[in-house]
């Protein structure tokens, strides 16, 4: 054995397996492969400030649905929530609702662009490390695909619409804050589904917050608090919109159920009926 102790050996064995963990940890995740189907365009969006990256950080990748026509039409950019587009799920609940949601728009006269900023960087879901991709690198990803947008002659650059839900609510609460964009590109309304709130410096664009009274996990009392602290004056509209008993993500059609944060979640239909009402009022006093 040339003198070495098995002690030795293994503290041999234990630091080589450490730098191959390290290495292991420091090499890029695998982008995911794009969702291939009908109805919409896979696209690759570059972006605009790389930042510090998760991955591989040059482009994030939007889904593209078109209405019928030449346009040019408003748009609306899909944010999703911490679950991204559930990629670890045989049924990908998370895609499955943006996709419907973006049906829906592209029926009324909207282009839609599902974004993802998970599988591009390797990431399936970070609702246990919410900063894994952060809230502010999300927003810059919705900036890079609302300037694409804005350069396609389909497409009414003044009329752009920001949607988010849970975390892509809260990153849509911040793309919006006043002095994060800084006027290079108008949104002309937002649209928040329970996002996680806090205070903001004023927002740039009108404003509508949809929310359960009953969200144990992004509470609707925040939301009231982030809302009240606003600026009273010189200030687009906000509408904050509350739904008794209604819990997180309460517009995904799935049994009711708790997540391994301890967190409840039941579908409502006569919230999310209401909500979409809402939204439409909306969309119809600062969009259409």
């Amino acid at each position: 054995m040339g003198g070495r102790t098995a002690t030795d050996l293994w503290y041999r064995f234990a630091a080589v397996c450490l730098v191959v963990a390290l290495a292991a940890c420091a090499a890029p995740a695998k982008p995911l492969p794009p969702i291939t189907g009908s109805g919409f365009e896979p696209l690759d969006i570059p972006l605009i400030e790389p930042g510090k990256p998760v991955a591989s950080d040059s482009t994030v990748t939007g889904y593209l649905f078109r209405p019928a026509g030449s346009g040019p039409f408003p748009a609306v950019i899909l944010i999703h929530g911490c679950n991204g587009l559930d990629w670890q799920l045989p049924n990908r609940p998370g895609w499955v609702l943006l996709r419907r949601y973006a049906q829906r728009y592209a029926d009324r006269g909207y282009i839609a662009l599902v974004l993802d900023s998970f599988g591009p960087r390797g990431v399936t879901n970070i609702c246990g490390n919410p900063r894994a991709v952060s809230f502010g690198r999300r927003a810059w990803d919705v900036y890079s695909a609302a300037r694409m947008l804005a350069e396609r002659p389909d497409v009414d650059r003044q009329r752009l619409v920001l949607q988010g839900d849970s975390h892509g609510g809260s990153t849509t609460l911040l793309a919006i804050e006043n002095g994060r964009w800084h006027g290079r590109q108008h949104f002309a309304a937002a649209i928040a589904w329970y996002p996680g709130c806090f205070p903001l410096n004023g927002v740039t664009t009108p404003l509508l917050i949809l929310i359960g009274e009953n969200d144990d996990w992004t509470p609707a009392d925040r939301c009231k608090a982030m809302v009240n602290g606003l600026p009273t004056t010189d200030r687009p509209e906000v509408t904050l919109r509350t739904y008794p008993g209604a819990t997180h993500a309460y517009d995904f059609p799935l049994p009711t159920r708790t997540n391994s944060l301890g967190h409840h979640m039941a579908y409502d239909l006569e919230a999310t009926t209401d909500s979409w009402a809402t939204i439409d009022a909306f969309l119809a006093r600062h969009v259409k």
